[in-house]
């Protein structure tokens, strides 16, 4: 009989604090099947993951046992448990795509291998990514080619046993259709899959078993096909009742209001290629929300920045209440904290060794009359945030967790304009409706405007006042 290519036996992990988050739980993985973890944001899912591969953040600790591949167990947080592990046995698919690529190397050079399965330049082209591709640097790639490019890698790869942490974040409808059968491609030559999601869609694609987590618990496993067929616990099935899918669509009577922001016959593109949009017209009114979608790639982190004043586009203007952030750089200095952004990495808004607590403290440097002290405690509430977390570092808390708290930042500050790169992309399905629910309560309330980016098109329609498709726009 063969080995699982992992079994965890009794893991427990703590917190800094020594406050034990997820377990005792007790997981296995197939070889050649596949387990999908889901549940809600900060559950321990990521962590889990973290312990396997050695990369548990500072501070943190796993006690219990760990084996993969028919190998002897170690003790859970062994000093060289990344050695015994690490890319010859196991290969992690991490949540931010940007920090596992060296900025400085091309991407062919970064995922090509001496025994690779398959030259990088296929497996590129496997997951859509052209040669360009092959020769670029990170920072050129767009947050779903970045993904992409794991995916990849992990096409590329050997180790049997493949970790792949949200691996469809960030990308667009055909994009995900390729991803999937990609990922369950790598079962079938024999690898297993231990696969950490909140895309209901991809949870029943990949088949295999599945676990529920909740506060660091499994709450209900078994059979992909059975779980979702007909789940036991409460929280599973309202886990899976809260799919965008089955929202209902937001209606709004703000269509006359002033516009907070307006552009007119826009066009960016990049040295020596064609524009990637071109005579775009756009206007947001105060409680509007304007969502932008379209395939990766095609500009929508690019137009968000051009509609903050943070990339200059090549024809066109922008109006922010009637002031051109890139023709009156005086009244654009006054005008620019009321323009914000929400990035798709909640990771850049924080410093790394700062507690999250004394950052929301340093905003009273720069927005009068704030008092974090006052305000932040019950946006937190409203956010489902534990309180506690402010004492962590953004290393120590997981993505959905720095999402929501970027999103708090971004509130005390107070905008007349948010521009949300993907805002809910690191959340699960019960926390995103909470938090996408709040957002527009609060865009109703405050009069605020929101330019909403994303690639979930069923989201996107119970939320916004009006979607933008920017692969319209593009003269190619």
């Amino acid at each position: 009989m063969t080995a699982p290519a992992l079994v965890l036996s009794g893991l427990i992990i703590r917190d800094p604090a020594g406050v034990a988050v997820v377990g005792p739980l007790d997981l296995s993985v197939p070889t050649a099947g596949t387990l999908v973890l889901i549940g809600e944001s900060g559950s321990g899912k990521s962590l889990i993951a973290q312990a396997v591969m050695g990369l548990l953040p500072a501070g943190f600790s796993a006690s219990g046992t760990i084996a993969v591949n028919g190998r002897e167990p170690v003790e859970a947080g062994q000093a060289g448990l990344l050695r015994l592990f690490w890319s010859h046995e196991t290969m992690l698919l991490p949540q931010e795509p940007r920090k596992a690529l060296d900025p400085t190397m091309r991407i062919a050079r970064q995922i090509s291998s001496r025994d690779a399965v398959m030259a990088s330049d296929a497996a590129l082209a496997a997951v859509g990514l052209g040669p360009e591709a092959a020769q670029a640097y990170p920072v050129t790639l767009s947050g779903g080619m970045a993904q992409r490019v794991l995916v990849a890698a992990a096409l590329v790869g050997r180790a049997p046993l493949l970790i792949a942490d949200e691996p469809t974040k960030g990308l667009d409808a055909a994009r995900l259709d390729q991803t999937r059968e990609l990922l369950a491609s790598l079962t079938e030559s024999g690898r297993a899959l231990l696969v950490i999601t909140h895309d209901i869609s991809l949870a029943r694609a990949l088949g295999g078993s599945v676990a529920v987590l909740r506060d660091g618990q499994v709450v209900e496993s078994g059979a992909s096909a059975d779980v979702f067929a007909a789940p036991r616990h409460d929280y599973t099935r309202a886990w899976l009742e809260a799919d965008p899918a089955g929202w209902r669509p937001h209606l709004c009577c703000c269509g006359m209001n002033e516009p907070v922001l307006a552009a007119h016959g826009l066009r960016f593109g990049f040295r020596g290629r064609p524009p990637l949009f071109d005579g775009l017209d756009l206007h947001v009114p105060r409680g509007g929300v304007l969502a932008v979608t379209g395939p990766s790639g095609c500009g929508k982190t690019t137009l968000g920045n051009i509609l903050l004043g943070l990339q200059r586009p090549q024809a066109g203007a922008v109006s922010w209440q009637g002031v051109d952030p890139y023709r009156d750089a005086v009244a654009a200095k006054a005008a620019r904290r009321r323009y914000q952004k929400l990035h798709q990495d909640p990771a850049s808004v924080f410093l790394p060794g700062r507690a999250l607590g004394q950052q929301f403290a340093d905003l009273v440097e720069v927005v009068a009359g704030l008092s974090p002290d006052r305000e932040l405690p019950p946006l937190l509430e409203r956010l489902k945030l534990d309180a506690r977390l402010l004492a962590r570092r953004p290393g120590e808390v997981s993505g959905g967790e720095a999402q929501r708290l970027a999103l708090a930042r971004i509130l005390l500050m107070k905008p007349d304009l948010i521009v949300a790169d993907e805002p809910t992309s690191r959340l699960d399905p019960l926390v995103q409706r909470q938090t996408m629910a709040l957002l527009r309560e609060i865009v109703a309330d405050r009069g605020l405007g929101l330019v909403l980016i994303g690639h979930d098109r069923a989201l996107l329609a119970a939320i916004a006042d009006e979607t933008l498709d920017l692969s319209r726009f593009s003269p190619a």
